[in-house]
């Protein structure tokens, strides 16, 4: 549990860096661990309460 939520926050982080703009959720969430795109979807949105698209959306 503690690692999957540092994961997340790595994960979140990147998401939030221009330097990774070109890279997709999915390939930042598969850096960091995940191997199955909808359960790092499930995962990101029960811990942040907004999904990866809205976070990179501005709306997260």
């Amino acid at each position: 549990e503690w690692i999957a939520s540092r994961r997340l926050d790595a994960i979140r982080r990147d998401l939030c860096d221009r330097n990774f703009a070109a890279r997709s959720p999915s390939e930042i969430a598969f850096s960091w661990g995940f191997n199955d795109a909808a359960h790092f979807s499930r995962a990101f949105r029960a811990r942040f309460s907004c999904s990866h698209r809205e976070l990179r959306a501005g709306r997260g």
